[in-house]
């Protein structure tokens, strides 16, 4: 199923001309665009002059969140040089009553994942780490990271019995092995999981999203797009949220990624303090665990099949740093 998306006839004449107007070419014919999990409008254009512009942003039947973001990701195109070399590039962007679109670079003669190579994967590590290295100096361009949805999930699962029921009902068959599972490890979790925001770390600009459908690699090296997310945060957050989407894809785990990237932050004398990876690692499967199981959001139909996905590499790899035991196999709907 794919999300609600509007079509290019329902852009308004003065939008398309405006477009126009800043590209310096007429829009031969455009097509809506599927990928990521919202609703947000998205288009590819393909000017008379051979040039091909990709457009999103926000418009007819889009809700309220894509409002939100949209000016933040357009800031960040606008204000942060950091992201330049590992970013689409930006045109700029148009607006009428009712329509905003940020233009972009068309990235479809790109490769996408999955499917994951480690050759990629080790790549994509290397690149986040130079990203963040940039991006140490504009930190202060953008907020600070909330530890709120991300520090207490655990702590939820445990005092509310409807979130844990959530997370059980995901193991379906094997539902009173996951509760003894969850009962024997949950205090274990809850106080790493609150560390995750901890000062004494490497802070600095966070993309804050990275996942599969948020990136492609050029000419072997990684892009990233969708930074409506984009805040100042503990640096390792960024990778350790990435790390359940590449294995759950079939690729490398985080056991053969994080040397990676600690190498490139090491070379220019950044390093990690033990806790910060037991925190991500336990904030992250925390992040999954409150979402995964619940119902579907109609919006955003195949948002928990995505969760689902992540969860399960989140919860090996977390019980595999703290030497807990693991918990059984997730059951796929």
């Amino acid at each position: 199923m794919r999300e609600p998306k509007p079509y290019w006839r329902d852009v308004p004449k003065e939008l398309r001309e405006q477009i126009e107007d800043k590209m310096a070419s007429p829009i031969r014919r455009a097509s809506r665009v599927f990928g990521g999990y919202g609703p947000t409008a998205t288009f590819r254009l393909f000017l008379e002059d051979g040039r091909t512009l990709f457009a999103k942003g926000a418009g007819k039947d889009s809700i309220a969140e894509n409002w939100r973001v949209l000016p933040l990701e357009e800031a960040m195109y606008r204000n942060v040089t950091a992201i330049t070399p590992i970013s689409p590039r930006y045109y700029g962007s148009v607006s009428v009553d009712g329509w905003h679109l940020l233009l972009l670079e068309d990235l479809r003669q790109v490769k996408k994942v999955p499917p994951w190579s480690k050759a990629l994967a080790l790549q994509a590590m290397r690149d986040i780490a130079a990203f963040h290295i940039r991006g140490i100096s504009e930190m202060d361009k953008v907020e600070a990271m909330s530890g709120k949805g991300v520090t207490d999930n655990w702590l939820t699962i445990k005092n509310n019995m409807e979130e844990r029921n959530y997370f059980l009902g995901l193991f379906q068959d094997n539902e009173k092995e996951a509760e003894a599972w969850l009962d024997a490890v949950i205090d274990t979790l809850i106080p790493i999981e609150e560390e995750l925001m901890r000062s004494d770390q490497p802070w600095g600009l966070i993309h804050k999203d990275i996942r599969s459908d948020n990136l492609c690699f050029r000419n072997d090296a990684l892009v990233l797009f969708d930074w409506a997310l984009a805040c100042r945060g503990p640096l390792i957050f960024d990778i350790g949220f990435f790390f359940p989407s590449i294995e759950g894809e079939g690729g490398s785990p985080a056991e053969c990624l994080l040397p990676e990237y600690r190498k490139e932050m090491a070379a220019h004398g950044i390093d990690f303090p033990p806790f910060a990876e037991q925190a991500v690692a336990v904030a992250t499967a925390g992040f999954f665990a409150t979402r995964a199981g619940k119902p579907p959001i109609p919006v955003l139909p195949r948002l928990r099949y995505i969760q689902r996905l992540q969860l399960g590499p989140a919860l090996r790899w977390s019980s595999n740093l703290l030497g807990l035991p693991y918990p059984p196999a997730l059951k796929f709907i």
